[in-house]
């Protein structure tokens, strides 16, 4: 009797890990490893059920974070969205923190890349030097 039930208590056990364990990052605004020719203007965050975000931090290069207004979610929702502030050139790590409805803590880190293109001002010096070269 007592194999029995600690064999049924070790399948429930698995079968709730095993559930947990599913809910991933199904998408994310910006991707993964995306290269950005611009400042993104929202986060977006979306999880294959819901969950309970406990954390999620912006981290430029030098591991300094960005401020974008993260609270804590009160409720399981499978889609988050922040507004971010303008970021600089350079590469970006996000980390989130999240629980499951069975209290199941999982974690995830990606990044990526913000190249802001600049107006080509060597090109447009080039010409009016060669321009001036024939005034002469």
């Amino acid at each position: 009797m007592n194999f029995f039930n600690i064999t049924a208590a070790t399948l429930g056990l698995a079968l709730t890990f095993s559930a947990s364990a599913h809910i991933s990052l199904k998408e994310s605004v910006p991707a993964q490893q995306a290269m950005l020719m611009q400042s993104p203007e929202q986060l977006t965050l979306t999880f294959s059920s819901d969950i309970r975000l406990a954390k999620v931090t912006i981290n430029n290069v030098n591991n300094q974070p960005v401020n974008f207004g993260f609270e804590p979610s009160s409720t399981p929702n499978s889609k988050f969205i922040w507004s971010l502030p303008s970021l600089e050139q350079g590469n970006y790590t996000v980390k989130w923190i999240a629980l499951g409805d069975d209290g199941h803590k999982m974690s995830e880190t990606f990044g990526f890349m913000v190249h802001k293109m600049e107006p080509n001002k060597k090109g447009m010096h080039g010409q009016s030097t060669a321009h001036s070269a024939h005034s002469n």
